[in-house]
């Protein structure tokens, strides 16, 4: 037995998938990229202009090619994760933050890569956090090395597999070449890819040419792409669920073909971050009932496709002050884990993810472990359906007593309450004073196992290669 949230029917699976391929044979995507245009073509794919129509039989064929499993290499191998998970998803943290809440003065400011290589290393210590999307941008980096300066502080300071952000062909392929150093080479890297890729086309239905050609060099060196699409239903996408589904199934069913013609062993990870538009103020309405049932929806389609999934996110960003609102965030961890997305990214953010807080960092795996209680595998069986015990009280008996009982509570029955602490030391003031504590412990004492020196002067000169290849210095 274990806890599965769904939302679609089988039949209603199926009526979305025929309805994607119809928007994608008849409608079309829009590629920027004319090397993309001609890949496609090249493919079968009918394009005119910059409109691109894929018939049912070359998205079939894409399909067909699916990495069922895909490996994200840590940058140890005791990190190594294999998706589908067999248990519960793995979680990350949210990303890509502009801002950050200082911890000292909890003030909003821009945030830097000081505080990204923070975030890492408490990222390292927190065994509930699998791997790591770099939570907030390195703003004191110029704009277009951003990215890679973010891989390359997560790469020093965090053993687990990392998932940066990728927007233009030339920081994929710098990417890839700074990760190669440590992975001894890309062949090796192809084989252990120690990092994953978000590039992500956008609502409705169009691959920004930096983009879709930062995806096809993912794909040829065997890096693994995670196109989270932003359906927001009544604003880029349709108003109704049925539609929004649709459309972002189409993104990620047309972002599948474009890797497989790039790669036909490129792996994928099919992810969106659908949710319902606050058609008040446009924003994304995290808060409604519909973003947990689109997350249920899109891990089925996910699993229709025998995809691996991060599709479902939890948190609601609140910060954990007292029991009741920490309850909350808890409970919605747990249904949105319920889906059964593979990986989930959510830990530490705020504001819809523009913001980010070690203290929320902190407070959301305190989260996750409560949350994880709602999430635990139960065996059925001649055991554990105790045919035997219950014949032994009988009718009007207890079992409180019973020898089944004391073999089975501690493992089948939660015994901690709300109370109870996972990373947090008990202790006077609130949730956030008690994590605040927790993130001035791990600074302070926690020091993340060193790259080899030689690695590290390898990196070095790799960065200083790419700032002028790409800032032209």
């Amino acid at each position: 037995m274990k806890s599965l949230l769904s939302f679609l029917a089988e039949d209603e699976i199926e009526r979305i998938h025929e309805a994607t391929m119809q928007v994608l044979e008849k409608t079309g995507i829009k590629v920027g990229s004319e090397k993309i245009c001609r890949l496609l073509q090249r493919h079968g794919a009918k394009v005119n202009g910059h409109n691109v129509r894929l018939p049912k039989a070359l998205v079939a064929e894409a399909l067909q090619q699916v990495r069922q499993q895909v490996l994200l290499a840590g940058r140890e191998a005791s990190f190594d994760l294999i998706v589908p998970a067999a248990e519960p998803p793995y979680n990350t943290t949210s990303g890509y933050a502009p801002f950050v809440k200082d911890l000292e003065t909890g003030r909003t400011r821009n945030s830097t890569g000081r505080d990204l290589m923070d975030f890492a290393v408490v990222s390292d210590f927190l065994e509930v956090i699998d791997f790591f999307w770099p939570i907030v941008m390195p703003t004191d980096e110029p704009p277009p090395v951003e990215e890679l300066c973010a891989l390359d502080i997560s790469l020093r300071h965090i053993r687990k597999h990392i998932q940066c952000s990728c927007a233009t062909e030339k920081t994929a392929r710098w990417q890839v070449r700074l990760a190669a150093v440590i992975a001894g080479g890309e062949d090796k890297l192809k084989e252990r890819p120690i990092f994953s890729a978000l590039v992500s086309p956008i609502s409705p239905l169009t691959f920004e040419r930096n983009a879709v050609e930062a995806m096809a060099a993912l794909a040829e060196a065997g890096i693994p792409v995670v196109p989270m699409t932003m359906s927001l239903s009544g604003t880029t996408a349709p108003a109704t669920l049925a539609g929004t589904l649709t459309m972002a199934n189409a993104e990620e069913l047309a972002t599948l073909v474009i890797l497989k013609c790039a790669n036909p062993d490129a792996p994928m990870v099919y992810s969106t971050d659908a949710a319902p538009a606050d058609l008040k103020t446009g924003v994304v309405n995290y808060l409604a009932p519909e973003y947990l049932l689109l997350g249920a929806a899109c891990a089925q389609m996910a699993r229709r496709y025998s995809m691996p999934s991060m599709v479902a996110h939890g948190s609601s960003e609140e910060l954990p002050y007292d029991l009741p609102s920490f309850e909350r965030n808890v409970l919605k961890v747990a249904i949105s884990q319920m889906t059964r997305t593979d990986l989930a990214s959510w830990l530490g953010s705020l504001e819809s993810a523009l913001n980010a807080s070690l203290v929320n960092l902190v407070g959301d795996a305190e989260a996750c472990m409560h949350a994880s209680a709602y999430l635990r595998r139960f065996a059925v069986n001649a055991e554990t359906l105790a045919l035997g015990p219950i014949d032994e009280v009988g009718p009007a008996g207890h079992f409180l007593a019973h020898k089944h009982t004391v073999q089975h509570f501690r493992k089948e029955l939660w015994i901690k309450n709300l109370q109870d602490r996972f990373f947090l030391d008990p202790g006077e003031g609130s949730f956030a004073d008690q994590a605040k504590h927790k993130v001035r412990e791990i600074l302070t004492n926690y020091q993340v196992p060193p790259l080899d020196r030689d690695l590290l002067k390898e990196m070095d000169a790799i960065m200083l290669q790419a700032r002028r290849d790409i800032l032209g210095e």
